[in-house]
């Protein structure tokens, strides 16, 4: 029996190395595999909850975002009041000064420019702070997951500073724009009389007007023009960073952000938004001065006037006008402009990652 058991083992000795090594690495390559995929498993796990990590701190960025601008708007309003003064004029008039056409005059084209802007303002702060708050959170995020790279480390003081740089823009930065809005604004409104009554299409289409010769004026300025109205010059910035790296590494890159041509179809985007929220406002406003100012008509009158076809004296929305910097009625919608949502998640995304 053993003979015939051993004559059968070398007549197929080739097969039993054939299947053990078949068997074996069968056993082999499933070890191999599922310790290739308890790998995988782990991978995806870190990496799922990186990207969980990283949308909470995006998200506590946003929020952070919106605060900021919300708490900083008013000093666009007092900046812009400081650079288009129309108090005084106003003081005069009411003092019964001499040259009172000259002063009217002036009054409507510091009307029409507060307004402009007061947009445009809007919409530059919105995305100065969206650039430096993104910035700002994806270096910190990434001093968070590699703390021991020194190269990421930014102190409080250098993170305020960073932050603190917008204030150019709300002081000389504005002071600037203001001066070539208004520059813009009395070629374009100088032939309108204050007699003349508007509707509320004719107004739009004076929006339209002084919009696209703003934009005219944009387009002849020099390409770092948004960048040297929205930060300090870039000497002095490095100059107040040479005690961190770091800051003046994002204060370079923060400015040609600012810089690209992204940014000015960003702006013309929330621009138009402005336009039709200000439309929007003024067609109450409009409703409400032709109601005042309407005296021939019975008081029990029920008719309906369509806004469009309401007319308003230029000299009786100048107040209104003059007033506009003070309202918010599109800090809602400048906060949830999409493109500028995605410029800021952009920004975030591509210096979140080393």
């Amino acid at each position: 029996m053993f003979s015939k058991l051993r004559s059968f083992a070398v007549r197929h000795h080739r097969k039993f190395f054939i299947a053990g090594a078949l068997i074996g690495g069968g056993v082999l390559l499933k070890r191999y595999a599922e310790k290739k995929l308890i790998e995988w498993q782990e991978t995806e796990m870190n990496q799922l909850l990186e990207r969980s990590r990283k949308q909470q701190h995006f998200e506590s960025t946003e929020k952070t975002c919106n605060m900021t601008i919300t708490s900083v708007l008013p000093q666009i309003q007092l900046a812009i009041g400081r650079s288009l003064d129309s108090d005084s004029i106003t003081l005069l008039l009411k003092q019964k000064a001499p040259n009172k056409k000259e002063l009217w005059e002036q009054l409507k084209i510091n009307a029409f420019s507060r307004l402009m802007c007061y947009i445009y303002g809007n919409a530059i702060l919105a995305i100065l702070l969206r650039a430096q708050v993104n910035i700002l959170g994806a270096y910190l995020y990434l001093a968070n997951q590699n703390p021991s790279n020194p190269d990421l480390e930014l102190s409080p003081e250098a993170q305020s500073q960073f932050l603190s740089s917008s204030n150019y823009w709300l002081t000389t930065g504005v002071e600037r724009f203001c001066l070539m809005v208004e520059k813009v604004v009395s070629s374009q409104v100088s032939n309108l009389s204050l007699k003349q009554r508007l509707t509320l299409l004719d107004l739009e289409h004076i929006f339209q007007e002084v919009r696209v010769a703003l934009e005219d004026e944009l387009s002849r300025q020099p390409n770092d023009f948004l960048a040297n109205v929205m930060l300090p010059p870039q000497s002095s910035c490095e100059e107040a960073s040479t005690t961190s790296p770091t800051l003046t590494k994002m204060m370079i890159e923060t400015r040609e952000i600012l810089q690209s041509p992204e940014v000015t179809h960003l702006l013309s985007t929330c621009v138009n938004i402005g336009v039709g929220c200000v439309l929007d406002k003024f067609c109450e406003i409009v409703s409400v001065l032709s109601a005042d100012n309407s005296k021939t008509r019975s008081p029990d009158s029920q008719d309906f006037h369509h806004p469009n076809h309401v007319s308003v004296y230029v000299a009786k929305l100048i107040p209104a006008l003059n007033n506009f910097i003070f309202q918010d009625i599109w800090l809602t919608q400048l906060l949830a402009i999409e493109p500028l949502r995605m410029f800021g998640a952009n920004i975030y995304e591509s210096f979140s990652t080393l």
